[in-house]
C-alpha cells in the first residue's frame, strides 16, 4: 500500500505540461497522501520538543520538505524498499566517522522511509537559490572534492565482511567479482544534495539512495562535474 501514493503522483503528473510543473504536482500529491503519517512520525521522533512543523517548497531543490522547529530537515524518499534502506543505514553509520561533514540520520516509520538532517540548508527556512550558489562555485567545488577524497579512502575491504550489506547496493563488477580496488561512492553528488550553512560551507550530504560500490575511483568526481554543468544550465 505504501507504494500507491508515489504511483498516483507520478501518474497524475504525467498529464501536466512542463517538467517543472510535473515535479511540483507530484510533490504536492505525495505530501497530501503522506501528511498525516509524516506528522505522526515527527511527533513520535521529537515528542514534546515539536513546537513548529511546516511544509515548504525549497528554491533550488524544487521539492517539498518538512521543517521541524525551523531546524530539522525531514525528507520522504521516493520509494525505497525497507530492507534496502536498512542496509543503507548500516553502511551510512559505518561511513559517517570517515567524512568531514554530517550524514543525516535515517528513520523508517510505517513503511515510509525518511531521513532527518541535523541542520537546515541556507537561511533558516529555504536553501540558497542558484544565483547565490554560482557566486561561490569554486568554494563549493573545492569542498565537494574533499568529500570525494574522503569517500575514496573507504575501500570495499574496509566494510565489515557481510554480503547482506554489499550486494543489494548497486555494484560495478569486474569479471565475476568486485574489483579489489573498488570504493564506495555517493553517485549523486550535486548542489541540490548538499546542505549549506549561511557561509556556504557544506554541513551535510543527503540522498544516499544512489550509493554504490564502483570500480572507478573517479566516478563520483566525473558524476559531480556532469551534474554541476546541468545544474548551471537549469532554469
Amino acid at each position: 500500500m505504501h507504494k500507491i501514493p508515489f504511483f498516483i503522483g507520478t501518474f497524475i503528473s504525467y498529464f501536466v505540461p512542463g517538467r517543472k510543473n510535473r515535479r511540483r504536482v507530484r510533490g504536492w500529491i505525495n505530501m497530501f497522501f503522506f501528511y498525516i503519517p509524516i506528522r505522526l512520525f515527527i511527533k513520535r521522533t521529537y515528542g514534546v520538543r515539536v513546537k513548529t512543523m511546516r511544509f515548504v517548497r525549497q528554491i533550488s531543490m524544487k521539492r517539498m520538505t518538512c521543517v521541524v522547529n525551523d531546524r530539522y530537515f525531514v525528507k520522504v524518499f521516493r520509494f525505497v524498499p525497507i530492507k534496502r534502506l536498512n542496509e543503507y543505514k548500516f553502511l551510512l553509520d559505518f561511513i559517517r566517522p570517515h567524512l568531514p561533514v554530517k550524514i543525516p540520520k535515517i528513520f523508517v516509520a510505517q513503511h515510509i522511509p525518511m531521513y532527518v538532517a541535523d541542520k537546515l540548508p541556507g537561511r533558516v527556512m529555504v536553501d540558497f537559490d542558484k544565483q547565490v550558489i554560482m557566486k561561490s562555485e569554486k568554494k563549493i567545488k573545492k569542498q565537494v572534492f574533499e568529500i570525494i577524497t574522503a569517500l575514496k579512502s573507504i575501500d570495499v575491504n574496509s566494510i565489515p565482511d557481510n554480503e547482506r550489506f554489499i550486494y543489494p547496493i548497486q555494484v560495478c563488477r569486474v569479471g565475476k567479482g568486485i574489483d579489489k580496488n573498488a570504493v564506495l561512492a555517493h553517485c549523486d553528488l550535486n548542489p541540490t544534495n548538499l546542505l549549506l550553512d549561511s557561509n556556504l560551507n557544506i554541513v551535510s550530504i543527503i540522498d544516499w539512495d544512489s550509493m554504490a560500490i564502483v570500480s572507478d575511483v573517479n566516478k563520483d568526481e566525473d558524476g559531480f562535474e556532469n551534474l554541476w554543468e546541468k545544474y548551471k544550465k537549469s532554469v
